[in-house]
């Protein structure tokens, strides 16, 4: 007795579920037959992958799979909730999905076999792009280098039903991710943000404004700096004169921003100031998408390079152990977005001089000052691998181009001490630079797509930590001796390049500049 009362209890409550999200009475289920004729007789333009629809339904000899209730309306919910992801329910049939739904009247045999075509078909073009993003990557990308495990979505919607668990089949697609998480939260702040009609201050681009000058554009400049909370409220800007107190706002949000932080207010700042709460939702959107892009497993054990923000972290079993500063790609040689693993560490490194440098920098160079090579350490071999004195190269023509430039070992080696090595198709690294001062910018945008790093010593240091014979001490020596050495990493250790201008912290969203220019690409194609 005591089963049969919980077996009416359940019933009742899950009627109440499914009637608010689902009004359709079916009489009799439709069946495989009736579908396989849907699909001979309706154009396959109605779908959006008419291909993988059909194979999911060939695999199950066109049996219907949304006769249960409860499946469907846990689908429809799923795909109400797109927005919070950064995507859009109108992507996934929805307005038509819904308008079945919610008519009262009893649909045709017709109907039902579209809408259950339809949902099969809605399913599978949001898994996809839970999982994969929607937008290709390499598209965008000058150079993107993350490749991402396939997954039978077929499978995974015939397992979800069988198993009436179509929430946790699409909730595993996503980024189990902090940032992404991060991100939602934001994306949910900014939505209502950007329906607030309160205008921000616009501020035109033109001349540079230096410390001291005067411009008509200052009491907006002042206005807008108020507005992102880095000027008091009270400033007054009527003298029109870029003081003191104004450099210091401005150098503030510079700081924030990533942005050269020199005071002046140049075009890349005033763009910075001008993005009013609809750009930052925008932006939003592209960092979401952009982290379906990635790897869903980073590893236990992964140095993380966000490129944007000129920072490497060092994360073990969740725990950031260490950070340290870097210069990434300038903006005409990007550092490209790729995974890989450690190999090893060379001590004083040779720096063979790539194509490139060597035929837009080197040759010119060379070519005008005979001392250039000598000067800098560079020394010339042929195809043989011998070497050659540059007093005899022909530098007015294309010969010089035949030979490899290579720079030696020492304090002015562009490499520096050391260089950490992930091979990659790229043949780009981790390395250490004698140009130290440039850490101290706030922009460090400089590099020809090596990513240089700030105290690069110690976190080799840290990668050889599980080897006793390569203590710091060890390995400062090694330097010393000025003899290049080649050391095996033997702890397992990824290196993720990637690339973000948004995420949450103590509460807050973070902005910073985009300074490849990739965000806006993506929400517009969004």
């Amino acid at each position: 007795m005591k089963k049969l009362q919980n077996f009416f209890l359940f019933f009742f409550c899950f009627s109440l579920f499914t009637a608010c999200k689902n009004n359709v009475k079916i009489d009799k289920p439709i069946t495989s037959e009736e579908i396989s004729n849907w699909f001979k007789n309706n154009p396959e333009n109605e779908l959006f992958n008419s291909e993988t629809t059909i194979a999911f339904y060939n695999t199950r000899d066109y049996a219907p799979a949304w006769n249960s209730e409860q499946t469907r309306a846990s689908l429809l919910e799923q795909l109400e909730k797109a927005s919070g992801e950064g995507l859009s329910f109108e992507d996934y049939h929805g307005k038509e999905l819904q308008n079945f739904f919610q008519n009262k009247k009893t649909p045709s045999k017709n109907e039902r076999i579209h809408i259950e075509v339809l949902l099969t078909d809605a399913y599978l073009k949001y898994a996809d792009h839970l999982l994969y993003g929607k937008l290709d990557p390499k598209k965008i990308y000058e150079i993107w280098g993350v490749d991402r495990k396939e997954i039978d979505l077929g499978k995974r919607l015939q397992k979800a039903i069988e198993n009436q668990a179509i929430e946790k089949s699409l909730a595993d697609l996503k980024p189990q991710n902090e940032i992404y998480s991060g991100l939602k939260k934001s994306l949910l702040e900014y939505r209502k943000l950007r329906n607030d009609k309160t205008t921000s201050t616009k501020i035109e681009e033109g001349k540079v404004i230096k410390p001291g000058d005067t411009d008509e554009r200052v009491p907006a400049i002042a206005e807008r700096l108020k507005e992102v909370g880095v000027l008091e409220k009270s400033y007054d800007a009527s003298t029109c004169i870029y003081d003191e107190t104004l450099q210091n706002a401005v150098k503030e949000f510079q700081t924030k921003k990533g942005l050269a932080n020199d005071v002046i207010l140049g075009n890349s700042t005033l763009q910075e100031l001008n993005l009013g709460t609809k750009d930052r939702y925008n932006q939003l959107l592209a960092n979401l998408e952009r982290w379906r892009w990635y790897p869903r497993n980073l590893g236990n054990h992964y140095i993380l390079v966000n490129i944007p923000n000129y920072q490497l972290s060092v994360v073990k079993n969740g725990d950031t152990l260490r950070k340290h500063n870097v210069i990434a790609g300038d903006k005409t040689h990007h550092t490209p977005v790729f995974s890989d693993s450690v190999q090893y560490i060379v001590i004083n490194p040779e720096w063979n001089i790539p194509t490139s440098i060597r035929n837009n920098e080197i040759i010119p160079k060379a070519s005008s000052d005979p001392n250039y090579l000598e000067s800098r350490n560079i020394y010339v071999t042929d195809s043989n691998g011998e070497r050659v004195d540059p007093s005899t190269i022909d530098w007015s023509g294309n010969a010089a181009k035949n030979y490899r430039f290579t720079q030696g070992a020492g304090s002015s080696n562009a490499l520096g001490q050391l260089k950490i090595i992930y091979p990659n198709q790229y043949a780009i690294y981790l390395h250490d630079t004698p140009a130290q001062a440039i850490f101290n910018q706030n922009s460090r945008a400089e590099s020809h797509g090596c990513v240089r790093v700030q105290n690069v010593v110690e976190l080799a240091a840290y990668l050889l930590s599980n080897q006793k014979e390569w203590s710091l001490e060890r390995l400062k020596k090694a330097i010393a001796s000025k003899e290049t050495k080649r050391i095996k990493v033997t702890q397992p250790v990824q290196v993720h390049h990637f690339y973000w201008t948004a995420w949450r912290k103590e509460g807050e969203t973070v902005f910073i500049n985009d300074i490849y220019d990739l965000d806006k690409e993506i929400y517009s194609k969004l």
